[in-house]
Parts: structure tokens; sequence; C-alpha cells
């Protein structure tokens, strides 16, 4: 039962229809085989129950492996396989069984990567929420893990994360909260002086402004390991954290000093 991340959300507004979001997620690690059970949620209406009162009446969600469309949903409709998987991962239950959240599982994702699209019909809150659907008790050292979870989004003041590293061992993870590199992608619009923060409950872990003032060889050397792509220099002002994590739930903020709206793509990388 090694340390690993089992799970990541993100509560966030989508202004309008045309409003979007994009979820990331790389299953694999060294020495594993075959798929990987996971349920992914786009959550509206079910978000009363937690005293949301603007959230987004009929999220969406659209699965990818690559370029192509592999799954999607819009509302979930008391699926009874759906609800057995929000249970099994201990996520709460929707509101209703018509309740317009939507959801999708898969018993065997495949290793590599895949992304999801989350939209909706109106505007307002929605949280997004990706699981590790594999039981505790039926994980081996062969089982694939959620090795890299992200999310691209465009923020105001800023955007909070969740991420949760289930199991009974630390585990040791690259925190990312990129805006400048991202230039290299073609994004137009990303913040210039992104800055994260990690807590675990209200306490302050740690935050990083500039990973170039860190030691950008041993980060470096990090991104290397787990396949992340470089950044575009020690002066580029992307924010990074390298940390050893206990098990347990932590909120990861990103938010731009420059105090202008834009993109920003938040990484979660486990680092073997």
């Amino acid at each position: 039962n090694p340390g690993r991340l089992v799970n990541l959300s993100i509560l966030t507004s989508l202004a309008s229809a045309d409003d979007e979001f994009r979820f990331g997620v790389v299953v694999g690690g060294s020495g594993t085989a075959g798929g990987k059970a996971v349920l992914m949620r786009a959550v509206g209406p079910s978000l009363a129950a937690f005293g949301v009162g603007d959230a987004l009446p009929d999220p969406k969600l659209e699965f990818f492996i690559g370029t192509t469309a592999v799954g999607g949903n819009d509302n979930w409709g008391g699926s009874a396989s759906i609800a057995s998987a929000m249970a099994g991962v201990g996520a709460f239950p929707f509101a209703q069984p018509d309740s317009r959240d939507a959801a999708i599982s898969f018993a065997s994702l495949a290793i590599g990567p895949s992304s999801a699209r989350i939209f909706g019909t109106g505007s307002g809150q929605v949280l997004a929420e990706l699981y590790d659907a594999t039981p505790s008790n039926q994980f081996t050292a062969t089982t694939p893990r959620l090795v890299n979870v992200s999310v691209l989004k465009h923020l105001g003041s800023g955007v909070t994360a969740g991420f949760v590293i289930g199991g009974s061992s630390a585990r040791r993870v690259l925190v990312r909260a990129i805006g400048p590199s991202l230039a290299a992608f073609g994004v137009t619009d990303a913040i210039t002086l992104p800055m994260i923060s990690l807590y675990r409950g209200s306490s302050l872990v740690a935050s990083n402004e500039n990973w170039g003032l860190l030691d950008a060889p041993r980060l470096t050397a990090a991104f290397d390991r787990v396949g992340a792509f470089r950044l575009s220099g020690a002066e580029s002002r992307d924010a990074a954290l390298l940390l050893t994590l206990e098990p347990g739930a932590y909120t990861v903020q990103a938010s731009n000093l420059a105090r202008t709206a834009g993109s920003v793509l938040l990484e979660v990388y486990e680092v073997p």
C-alpha cells in the first residue's frame, strides 16, 4: 500500500457556456502494467448541500486519449455503477438520481496520458474531481498509479486545487505553477508572475514564486526524472516545489503576483 496520488480536485467558476478548462492525467509508474480504474466527476447542482449558491446548473465533461474522445457525460442519471464507484472512493454522493451533475468511470484506463474537458450550460461554480478507484486492498507493486495530474485554467485572482496522497508511506512530489514557459506551447495569455502556496489544512507547508531562486539544478533533474517539460530558464519566473509529503489531503493555491488575469498550468507529479 505505497504512498501515491489518489485524488485531484478543483473548485472554480465558469463564466459562460463558452468557458471551459482542461484536466490532465498520466497513468503509469515504473514496473506497472495493465489498466487503471478511475472516476471523474464534474459537480454542479449537488454543491448546494455545501452552501454553494451559484453552482453551474448543468456541468458536462468529455474524456480524451490524445485527441480522440473515449467517453463523456452530461447527466449521470442515477447510474448504479457510478454510485458504487463514488462510494468506493469515499466521494460525497450526488443530491438526486436526476441531478444534472456529470460523472464517468473507467475500469481500465490505459497507461499513458489522457485528459478531460470540463464545460457546461450556464455559468457558476463547478467542482472537477479525479479519483484513483483501485481499492487499497487490491493495490500491488504492478498496479498503475496516477503519476501526474494537472489542470490548465484561466484565472482571475487565483485558483485553488486539492490533492490527496493515499497509502501508508510518504511520497515525494513535484508541484509546479507555470505561466511564462507556456509561451513555448502557443499560450498567449499566460500569467507572468505565478506563485504557489501548499497547505495541509490551514497550515502553510511551503511556497514559491520564482523557481530559479531555489536549487535550479536539483529541480531541473526532478523535471527530467518525471518526464516534465523543462522551463524556459531559471529566470522564467515560473514556480515549483519539490517536497516529501506524508499521506493526507493538501491544497495548493496558484495566484498571479502581477494581479492580472490569464492562464496557468498547475501540475502535481509523483517523483520516483
